[in-house]
């Protein structure tokens, strides 16, 4: 049933450091994907929603019901590897959260609450290094040195390098799906943001997505 749409997608490129311009606009794509019927295109929308939030939710939203809500949204995508990847993405904003709280005086682990596997491993291990995870999550001690070095613009790249390899193997592994169409989307909007070229937004988006689980930690 995608065969049409999937075909008539460009190659992006599978390198994201060599996507050095994007293969077509938001307009032409927002053409070819209006072949989708309207319960993927609802889908489609939700990851990208999820995935690439455009401005910070509701402040008032507290952590926990903030974390509820992404898991009842994740849970409404029927595919098992499209739940995969938007969960990796927002564990990556729990890992990030945790160090960013972790750092603010009079803490404590109880307050933490974060989306995915790891949350409950966190609260456990609150005062390790990196929560005793650098053995189970490849990329944490990586990520986590970057951060306490304030390279920012490093730290975005290998999240971005991470999350494009994650997204670019579902697509070899699904033809022809909306698994291909959804994460070929989600890949496009890295490139976007990357290409866009405005340092300043490309700062506030990084701070806004390491501080979502933090504005309203019922201390």
């Amino acid at each position: 049933d995608y065969y049409t749409l999937v075909v008539a997608l460009p190659w992006l490129h599978e390198q994201m450091e060599k996507c050095t311009q994007l293969p077509l606009s938001r307009i032409a794509l927002e053409k070819r994907l209006s072949l989708l019927s309207d319960a993927d295109l609802q889908l489609l929308r939700l990851a990208e929603q999820l995935y690439h939030p455009v401005a910070k939710g509701d402040t008032s939203l507290p952590d926990r019901n903030r974390v509820m809500q992404w898991q009842q949204q994740v849970d409404r995508f029927p595919s098992e590897a499209l739940r995969a990847n938007i969960g990796l993405r927002l564990e990556m904003q729990t890992l990030l959260a945790a160090l960013r709280y972790r750092r603010r005086p009079d803490t404590s682990a109880e307050h933490f609450y974060g989306f995915g596997r790891w949350a409950p491993w966190i609260r456990r291990h609150w005062q390790e290094p990196y929560f005793g995870l650098e053995s189970q999550v490849d990329y944490l001690e990586e990520l986590a040195l970057l951060f306490e070095q304030g390279r920012t613009g490093e730290l975005q790249n290998r999240m971005d390098q991470y999350l494009w390899r994650d997204l670019l193997a579902t697509e070899r592994s699904h033809h022809f799906t909306l698994e291909t169409v959804i994460c070929f989307v989600l890949r496009w909007g890295v490139a976007e943001r990357r290409l866009s070229g405005d340092a300043d937004a490309a700062l506030t988006a990084f701070e806004a997505l390491s501080g979502e689980l933090m504005q309203s930690s019922g201390i």
